[in-house]
Parts: C-alpha cells; sequence; structure tokens
C-alpha cells in the first residue's frame, strides 16, 4: 500500500510538471514600477492565450522560460516555463545590442557627444593611421548605429557553432575594439546593411572616451538606476564590455526597459532619454528586404494591416518586440541553442499568435510577419 501511495504521488508531481505554466495567472504587484491587471480587463481573450501557453509547455517553440506582454503600459502576461526562476538574470543575447542607441542617445542628450554625424575615427586618435583607408574615414556614429558602418563582415551565413563564424573569432580576439577597428572595408558607409556585433563594440568605446565612465558604469547611472534595476550581469574582455552581446537581465527588468522605448523615453514622469532620439532609434533609416527595415540596432517589418512591429532578437530565443500603433510589448525569452531548427516552430507565429490576442486584432485574421531566418535561431 505505501509502495502504490509512492507511486501515485511520483505520477501526480510529474503531472504538474508537464502543465507548469499553462493556466493564465495574473501578473503579481512586486512595487518595481511595472503596473499590473490582467487579460479580462484589456479585453484579450484568456483562453485563446492559454491554448497558446499549452503548446508553449509542450515545447512546440523549444524550451521556453519567459513570456511577457505590456499593453496600454500595464502587464498584463507573466508566464514562465521549464522551471525558470523569475528572480534570475538571463542572457539577453544580441538583444544587448538596443541598449547601444538608449546609452547613445543619453550621451547626446548630455552633450557629451555631438550629434551622429560625429566620425567614428575621431574618438581614437592613437588608430589616427587608419585614416588613410577613405572609406573607413568616411563612418559616423549614424553608421555603426544603424548596421551600415560597410565593413567587411558577415556573423550571419554560418552558425554560430562553426568555428569560422566571424562572430565567433571575433570573441577568441584579445582586443575587441583594436579587431573592430581593423576590420576591411566592403561598401561605402551608410549604403549597405550588415548585421554586426563590432559595430557596437566601437559605439560602447566611443561612449567610453566621451563621458570618462565604461559602458557597465554609465549604463548603470544613466539608465538601470532610473529604471529601479540593480540586478544584471555585463560580460566583459580585457576593460571592453559587449555591448553586442553581452547583458544579462531579469525578464521583468527586460520589459520595463521595453516599456521605456513605447513611452518615448519616459519611465515614472521622468524622461531617461529625450523622445526625438526614440523617434530617431525607430526610423527606418535602411532597407534591409522588403518589407523589413533597419533603425537603430532595431528591426521594423511593416504588416499587412498597416501597423510597423519592431523587434531585435538574440540568438537561443531573446526577443524583444513592441509595436506602437497598439501599445504593445511583447518580451521573450528562451534557452533554444541547442535545439535543432527542424525540431521547433519558429518563435516569429509566436510573436504572431500573442499579437493576434489584442482586442483590434482578434478577429482580423493572420498578421503578415516576414523576418529574417536568424529571428528563429
Amino acid at each position: 500500500m505505501k509502495k502504490l501511495i509512492g507511486i501515485l504521488i511520483v505520477v501526480n508531481l510529474i503531472s504538474c510538471k508537464q502543465h507548469s505554466g499553462v493556466s493564465y495567472n495574473q501578473p503579481f504587484d512586486k512595487n518595481d514600477g511595472l503596473k499590473v491587471s490582467n487579460l479580462s480587463e484589456h479585453h484579450f481573450n484568456k483562453d485563446n492565450f492559454e491554448k497558446i501557453s499549452n503548446e508553449v509547455a509542450e515545447g512546440k517553440y523549444g524550451k521556453l522560460q519567459s513570456i511577457l506582454l505590456i499593453h496600454n503600459n500595464e502587464l498584463i502576461i507573466e508566464q514562465y516555463y521549464n522551471g525558470w526562476n523569475p528572480d534570475e538574470v538571463h542572457y539577453m543575447a544580441s538583444t544587448t545590442k538596443s541598449i547601444s542607441p538608449i546609452l547613445m542617445g543619453i550621451a547626446i542628450d548630455q552633450g557629451k557627444i555631438k550629434d551622429v554625424n560625429q566620425k567614428m575615427l575621431d574618438y581614437f586618435p592613437q588608430y589616427g593611421s587608419l585614416k588613410a583607408d577613405s572609406l573607413k574615414y568616411q563612418i559616423t556614429i549614424q553608421d555603426l548605429l544603424a548596421s551600415t558602418s560597410g565593413f567587411a563582415w558577415d556573423e550571419v551565413s554560418l552558425p554560430i557553432t562553426d568555428p569560422e563564424n566571424m562572430g565567433v573569432k571575433m570573441d577568441k580576439m584579445d582586443n575587441w575594439l583594436d579587431a573592430s577597428l581593423n576590420l576591411p572595408m566592403k561598401t561605402i558607409p551608410g549604403t549597405q546593411y550588415a548585421y554586426s556585433g563590432p559595430n557596437n563594440i566601437i559605439i560602447g568605446e566611443i561612449i567610453k572616451v566621451a563621458t570618462g565612465q565604461d559602458v557597465a558604469e554609465f549604463a548603470n547611472d544613466n539608465l538601470f538606476k532610473p529604471l529601479g534595476i540593480d540586478n544584471y550581469k555585463w560580460f566583459a574582455k580585457n576593460g571592453i564590455y559587449d555591448l553586442g552581446g553581452g547583458l544579462e537581465l531579469k525578464s521583468r527588468d527586460i520589459a520595463k526597459y521595453a516599456l521605456l522605448h513605447i513611452n518615448k523615453g519616459m519611465w515614472m514622469d521622468k524622461q531617461i532619454v529625450s523622445s526625438d532620439w526614440i523617434n530617431k532609434t525607430f526610423t527606418p533609416h535602411i532597407e534591409i528586404k522588403h518589407p523589413l527595415y533597419g533603425g537603430y540596432q532595431w528591426q521594423m517589418v511593416k504588416t499587412e494591416f498597416g501597423f510597423d512591429s519592431w523587434f531585435i532578437p538574440g540568438n537561443g530565443g531573446q526577443i524583444i518586440n513592441i509595436v506602437p500603433d497598439l501599445d504593445l510589448v511583447i518580451v521573450i525569452n528562451a534557452d533554444n541553442k541547442r535545439i535543432p531548427k527542424d525540431e521547433r516552430t519558429p518563435l516569429e507565429y509566436l510573436i504572431k499568435d500573442l499579437t493576434k490576442l489584442h482586442p483590434k486584432l482578434n478577429k482580423c485574421g493572420v498578421l503578415l510577419y516576414k523576418w529574417r531566418d536568424q529571428l528563429s535561431n
């Protein structure tokens, strides 16, 4: 009899684990600046979300760890999966790149940097010899922010598991700034988009030169403290911080940071970065591939319903997605680096289904999302 009871208990625990995170739970008010509400109050269909949540828990999209959704400045979805601890910082991968424009905007607001037309090499007199390269000398801060620097760089054609991947090779360099500035040129700056981690390394070092603080210090004083974020990790090598992919934040803090963008740089009645700068960040500076456009590190896809959807992806299933016209913010964290693409549905479909929960769209059919293959990495 005791043996049978033990078996029943084990079966019950397994069953609970399999269905963890399926049922909708209203987010808690943690007094951290995030207002909370629920799906019903915002006229989002709870049954439809629970269907999505069930698919997530069953592994349809790989190993997801969190989904957070903010509508009209209120957190209405905060679901965790696969045993993820909400108080643990999560690797943001390339969603870290979105920090570059925010910090640059703050530095410009403070007068530490004049504007985005400043030449890259003017901040590094020790590399004066590089000015002899007529193309390299043209690179501006805007070119770095908009991923149009013109460097001969390709970190997306080969998987990051391939030792020949340019990003993997760069990570092994002892001096990331030296390696980035000395990259050969391929195109005229400002004319062609190329997804690039080195651009962000250079941005971080420009901020360091201009402000006298490294990226971690400057971000802490001017971004994280105002947002009430005190638990984070940065990856750095030899004093250079990885602004292209080395930040770790709690999922809820990523949501707070994302909300800053949809509110035009405002957080709790304080202007962290100017609204004008947010507008510039979310201005399509170059067409990547129709209907995909690039802003300052963020990418934008035009939907068939006439509004723009801005997103920034990170390896392993990290996504921040913002739809200003719907006042909608979606944050997803996952650990899909070791799960083959053919064994999971691309996360763009999850973003699409979550967006369709919006009361303006839940009767309109499927949104048009044509994202790069990198998004499903």
